[in-house]
């Protein structure tokens, strides 16, 4: 099956040299927001295939953060340009999701990005394309035109976009120099659709409505992009090329290989932090008269902690889950040390001003560090319901309905006289309000021992707190466990089942830019009764799982 997009390049024709870039970028733009519209999402949506066969085949747009290191892996050099775009939206809290769209505006700044890209490019790469004495310039632009065509889209390229890409290079080279060749084929190749989709559409020999295992090149793209958030190397090229990554065995390898690198273990940081929410912890902000303690520094000491902890989970203890949640140390500068309660810092960092603490009794893991209780509060208060729908939907993949219409999400005004328990235990007495709240209310309230800001308390306006609270069953109507604060909350945590069934289903989400299917159902089996299950939740080993899995490699062609 050909790329239901065609690359870019091909809907802009050279003119002449001297119109040829303000034409290119005009007809690149539009092509590209054509192609947007005709390939953006599941382009087997329609299919009456059985929806258990697998997931739709699909194209998906590149992430910012996959593009710039998708140009990186190009030029050879770490490049940023995509920061610049146009802001991503999440789906199921991620951002990797299959949905990405390309806007007009989108399509200027991938223009304008593929023309900066194309400048540093031909003087970066001018080894590729200088054609000694006695070799024909046809042969060495060629030679270019492979080498550099490989890097941008992932695979080979083909004979038809050899040949497009020639008549560019030679158009760009008359009156000019190889050097402008190189840089018109540069421009078209950041501009191409084949740079900024992936594919995962399988052999152009499948027939409508079939099941399909994706090319070679297709599945190392999509093994190195969800372990590292980048293209393959040439290693992972190189497995493709072979026809070894068929393999479950083979897979596993390259997976575990990339695992030991610094861009998976970023990319793991980042599954992380979108998964618990916490990716908007750097534009926090709070009421300096409620809490003193606030201030951009001490906002930037919560990203820092939340980083440094993550990263030691992720390098230490393979992303252990058990231990992101129930570790009694954490990794903070002198600010948050003296927030905790003056702890003592061990190996503190020079560069950063991190350095390890021993935990007091009423923190533990992640979920009561002040990044956390901060970001699900309010600006001058905590917040009991965001709290506990945080941890039913995120940590427990349940379901919170919206509020009905007729009920208002105000919270409470605070008073000098209640605590923000009796503030909110209102609405848990109104019809509209308890199918829900009888299920939320118990899960925040027992988090009541943290403020807004995330400092632990004993007492709120002269009266003590209560911080008992419990995990209740979906119905509302079983107590699947008590508890008081926020430490024996994620105590709890680590021993429930229904939160190991739940990290499985959040990293395909994360991983895979979808909602799971059908055809995942023994995918999750077996990444929940496995090695990640009986290793203490580390998602490495879900990850492999994952990549052994055939949801990994098989998609089902739509029947139209």
């Amino acid at each position: 099956m050909q790329f239901a997009c065609a690359p870019v390049f091909q809907a802009a024709r050279v003119r002449g040299m001297p119109d040829i870039m303000p034409l290119r970028r005009f007809y690149l733009s539009s092509a590209l927001v054509l192609s947007a519209s005709a390939c953006t999402g599941n382009i087997g949506g329609q299919d009456a295939a059985p929806e258990s066969a697998a997931a739709p085949a699909r194209v998906r747009r590149l992430t910012r953060d996959e593009y710039n290191k998708s140009a990186s892996a190009v030029l050879g050099t770490p490049v940023d340009v995509a920061q610049g775009f146009a802001a991503e939206d999440t789906i199921l809290g991620f951002s990797t999701h299959e949905r990405l769209q390309v806007t007009s505006l989108l399509a200027d700044q991938i223009d304008t990005a593929a023309v900066t890209l194309a400048e540093q490019g031909k003087e970066q790469l001018s080894d590729l394309y200088a054609c000694p004495s006695g070799k024909a310039q046809d042969e060495c632009a060629r030679s270019f035109i492979q080498r550099v065509g490989e890097r941008a889209f992932r695979r080979p390229v083909t004979a038809e976009e050899e040949t497009d890409l020639l008549a560019l290079f030679n158009q760009g080279k008359q009156g000019g120099t190889m050097e402008t060749g190189a840089e018109l084929v540069l421009q078209a190749l950041f501009s191409s659709a084949s740079f900024l989709y992936r594919t995962e559409l399988g052999p152009d020999t499948a027939r409508k409505g079939q099941v399909v295992e994706l090319t070679p090149y297709e599945v190392a793209s999509e093994l190195s992009f969800m372990v590292t958030g980048g293209p393959p190397d040439a290693t992972l090229l190189s497995a493709a090329k072979a026809g070894t990554l068929s393999s479950p065995d083979e897979r596993e390898a390259q997976a575990r290989r990339l695992l030991k690198t610094e861009a998976a273990q970023l990319k793991l940081r980042q599954f992380f932090i979108e998964w618990l929410g916490l990716g908007g912890l750097a534009k926090v902000n709070k009421n300096n008269l409620v809490y003193p303690d606030y201030s951009v520094d001490f906002r930037d000491s919560m990203v820092r902690e939340r980083d440094a902890f993550i990263d030691s989970i992720v390098k230490n203890n393979g992303g252990s889950v058990e231990e992101l949640l129930g570790a009694k140390y954490s990794f903070v500068d002198e600010t948050l040390a003296n927030f905790y309660g003056g702890l003592e810092r061990t190996n503190v960092d020079d560069d950063t001003g991190l350095g390890r603490v021993t935990l007091p009794p009423e923190r533990q893991g992640i979920l009561t560090q002040a990044g956390v209780m901060s970001t699900y509060a309010h600006f001058d208060s905590s917040s009991p319901i965001k709290r506990g729908k945080f941890v039913l939907t995120r940590m427990l993949c349940r379901t919170v309905p919206a509020p009905p219409a007729n009920v208002s999400t105000i919270p409470p005004a605070l008073s000098e006289n209640a605590t923000t328990r009796e503030r909110f235990a209102a609405h848990t007495n109104n019809p509209n309000c308890a199918g829900c709240h009888k299920i939320i209310d118990p899960m925040g309230f027992g988090m009541e021992d943290f403020d807004g800001l995330g400092q632990h308390r004993t007492e709120e306006n002269g009266k003590t707190v209560d911080a008992s609270g419990a995990v209740m069953a979906k119905d509302g109507t079983t107590n699947l466990g008590s508890f008081t604060g926020g430490a024996q909350l994620a105590r709890l945590l680590t021993t429930s089942d229904e939160l190991a069934n739940c990290v499985p289903l959040q990293f395909v989400r994360y991983a895979m830019g979808r909602d799971e299917h059908a055809s995942d159902a023994e995918l999750l089996a077996a990444m929940r009764t496995g090695p990640y299950r009986t290793d203490h939740l580390k998602i490495t080993e879900a990850l492999v799982s994952l990549v052994r899995s055939a949801s990994f490699t098989q998609r089902r062609l739509p029947t139209r």
